[in-house]
Order: C-alpha cells, then structure tokens, then sequence
C-alpha cells in the first residue's frame, strides 16, 4: 500500500461504504481538479497544490490504477454471491 515510504506514524481514515457512498470527479479550467468520497455522515477531497510535479501525475495514475483493481474485485465478489466478512465493519457481514 505505501511501499518505498520511510516508517513514520500516520493517520488513518476507514471509510465504510454502501449503495449510498459516492465518488465524484470534477475538472476545472483555470485550477486543479477535485476528487470527492462521500460515505454517511463523511466527505473526504483529495486536492492537488497550485504547481503540479512528477510526483502528483505518479499519484494521479496509481490512485487510477488502484481504484480499477478495487472496483475489478467488488465486481468480482458480488458476481460470486458469496458472503464476505468487512475488515470495516467489526463483527458484520454482509452480502457482496
């Protein structure tokens, strides 16, 4: 998840979501684009700084690529109608 990145301390942020979570992007013509998580009660945004680097578009890509595997394995689990634990959700299971 963060390979290549020194041992420090972080935080962490589970984001349980449902049929009512959403994901949204949106593009803007004269600054940097907006990428919002909405889950209940939750709104995350992930923003960009004014100069964009290398390292933004590595991100930008990696968050892409991640975000298709994720969605590849939710389509996966639910074609399979099989009932799967959530590491978010202690003690709970639910269909997938």
């Amino acid at each position: 998840m963060m390979a290549g990145r020194a041992s420090r301390r972080v935080s962490a942020l589970s984001l349980p979501v449902d049929a009512n979570a959403s994901s949204e992007f949106r593009a803007f013509r004269t600054r940097t684009p907006l990428f919002t998580l909405s889950a209940g009660r939750v709104l995350v945004i992930l923003t960009l700084p004014e100069r964009l680097g290398p390292g933004d578009v590595q991100f930008a890509r990696g968050l892409a690529e991640q975000a298709t595997a994720y969605a590849i394995e939710v389509e996966r689990l639910y074609r399979s109608g099989r009932r799967v634990s959530s590491p978010g959700r202690s003690g709970k299971r639910g269909v997938a």
